[in-house]
C-alpha cells in the first residue's frame, strides 16, 4: 500500500536535530510538492519522497482575516486552527476560522498553545478545551488535537519547569483530561531541539507527532513515536487567501481520515 510509503521515510533515522532557532531555511523558490494518483507527493531537498501526503497550513488570530475560499481553491488540503493559548485565551479568530472552515469543507484540527507551569495548570488548559469544545459542538471525537509545547521564560510570577519529567507530567495530565472525554487523535505539536533538551523523556518522544525542523530535508527521526507523523517544514510560506507568511507541514493523511 501507498500509504506504508511515508511510514517507511519519516521514521528514517541517523538524522540530526534542528537548531533552537525557528526561522525558516526553507528555499521557497524550489517547489516540493506534485501529485501522483489525485494525492499530494513531497518531495524533499535530498530527493526522497514521502506519499501519500497532505499539504497542512496552520493559523492563529496571527493571520488574521483568512480567506477560506481562496484557501480552499489552492492546493491546501488541511487547516490546523489554534484553539487559544492556556486557559480562559481564545484565540480571536477562531470562531470564524472554525465557522469557515466547516462552510468550506475544509478537513482541519486544533492546537492550544500551552503557558503550563504545573499540573493544576495543564489541567485548567483541558477543561478551557474541552469547554469551547461543547461550545462550538465539535463532537468528532477523532479530531486531531495538538497540545503546543514550547520553550516560555517565566511569567506571571510563575517559574516554568526546567526537567523532561516536569513537561511529561503537565503533558500527561493534560492527555489524561481530553482521553477521559473520549477524543482519541492527541498528540504533541514542538519543535526538534525542544524535543531534543526540554521534553526529552521516552513518553514525550512517543506523543511528539508533529515537529517543526525547518529545513528542504527532514532532520528528526520521530523515534519511538508510533505512526503517523507531521513535519512543519518552514514558516515562510505563502498561500492563496493568507496574508503574509504562514507555516505549512507535511501530514500522514491518516491524521484526518475520520476528523469532521
Amino acid at each position: 500500500m501507498m500509504i506504508l510509503c511515508i511510514c517507511t521515510v519519516i521514521g528514517v533515522t541517523g538524522c540530526g536535530v534542528s537548531t533552537d532557532s525557528q526561522e525558516s531555511s526553507w528555499n521557497e523558490a524550489a517547489d516540493p510538492w506534485s501529485y501522483s494518483f489525485g494525492v499530494h507527493v513531497f518531495t524533499e531537498g535530498d530527493g526522497r519522497v514521502l506519499r501519500p501526503v497532505w499539504r497542512v497550513i496552520d493559523v492563529s488570530e496571527h493571520q488574521r482575516n483568512v480567506n477560506w475560499q481562496k484557501v480552499k481553491q489552492s492546493e491546501v488540503d488541511a487547516a490546523i486552527l489554534r484553539i487559544g493559548y492556556g486557559h480562559g485565551n481564545e484565540d480571536k479568530y477562531f470562531k470564524n476560522n472554525l465557522a469557515q472552515v466547516r462552510v468550506n469543507r475544509i478537513p482541519h484540527g486544533l492546537y492550544l498553545y500551552s503557558y503550563a507551569y504545573g499540573t493544576d495548570f495543564a489541567r485548567e488548559e483541558a477543561n478551557f478545551v474541552l469547554q469551547t469544545l461543547r461550545k462550538y459542538s465539535i463532537n468528532d471525537k477523532t479530531i486531531p488535537i495538538f497540545y503546543d509545547m514550547e520553550h516560555l521564560d517565566d511569567w506571571g510570577g510563575h517559574t516554568m519547569p526546567t526537567r523532561p519529567i516536569q513537561f511529561e507530567q503537565i503533558a500527561k495530565v493534560f492527555f489524561g483530561a481530553l482521553e477521559d472525554a473520549g477524543y482519541t487523535n492527541l498528540g504533541i505539536y514542538t519543535y526538534a531541539h525542544n524535543m531534543a533538551t526540554r521534553l526529552d523523556s521516552d513518553w514525550l518522544r512517543e506523543h511528539a507527532n508533529w515537529i517543526a525542523s525547518y529545513s528542504n530535508t527532514l532532520e528528526y527521526d520521530f523515534a519511538g513515536c508510533p505512526d503517523p507523523h507531521a513535519w512543519q517544514y518552514t514558516s515562510t510560506a505563502r498561500v492563496p487567501g493568507v496574508t503574509g507568511d504562514v507555516d505549512v507541514s507535511v501530514f500522514d493523511l491518516r491524521f484526518f481520515m475520520s476528523a469532521e
